[in-house]
């Protein structure tokens, strides 16, 4: 991955952030643009920019998806 040069798609990558890191904070740490981010999930379930990232959550970051 071109933000994360470590990241490996079969183990992920393995994070402690500090109690109530929103998920726009976790996008900036991670040194990825927002205009390359399409959604950001934890559980499952889509996050909004301001939403905070649950303890021990599963956390997804996917880019734009453009088409038609």
């Amino acid at each position: 991955m071109k933000y994360l040069p470590d990241y490996d798609h079969a183990t992920g990558l393995e994070l402690e952030l500090p109690d109530n890191t929103r998920a726009a904070v976790l996008v900036e740490y991670l040194g990825i643009p927002r205009s390359k981010v399409g959604m950001v999930s934890a559980n499952g379930l889509q996050l909004n920019p301001a939403d905070v990232i649950p303890d021990l959550a599963l956390v997804k970051v996917f880019q734009p998806i453009f088409g038609g």
